[in-house]
């Protein structure tokens, strides 16, 4: 009978074991190139910079070097995220979310 008292204890011991393990599985720190944050947001700037630059600007993480920026995923709409990046590093000649650049007239907005 102890026997089996202890293997009870012992399998109730490793089943919280295993279940405070899997609550903590969630919290393991990400590989590195998802805590980089992958590029979402491309931009040109009509003049370079004269030191590199971090900006975060309504919760998108821009990252800026000579005369071209890149930030991460946001969910605004790509001309606002535009004029936003254009207030804090200036005229942007190119604007891109992905593949997707801005027109002329949009461009025009975003540096107005």
């Amino acid at each position: 009978m102890t026997r089996f008292k202890n293997r009870t204890a012992a399998s109730a011991i490793i089943a919280a074991t295993l279940a405070v393990a899997g609550a903590f599985a969630g919290l393991a720190p990400a590989p590195a190139f998802a805590a980089q944050g992958a590029a979402f947001y491309h931009a040109q700037l009509a003049a370079p910079l004269a030191a590199p630059r971090k900006e975060i600007l309504n919760g998108i993480v821009w990252n800026c070097a000579d005369s071209a920026c890149t930030g991460t995923k946001g969910g605004s709409r790509p001309v606002l995220e535009c004029q936003r990046l254009s207030q804090k590093v200036g005229t942007i000649v190119r604007f891109a979310k992905g593949e997707e650049a801005l027109d002329d007239a949009s461009l025009a907005r975003c540096n107005g």
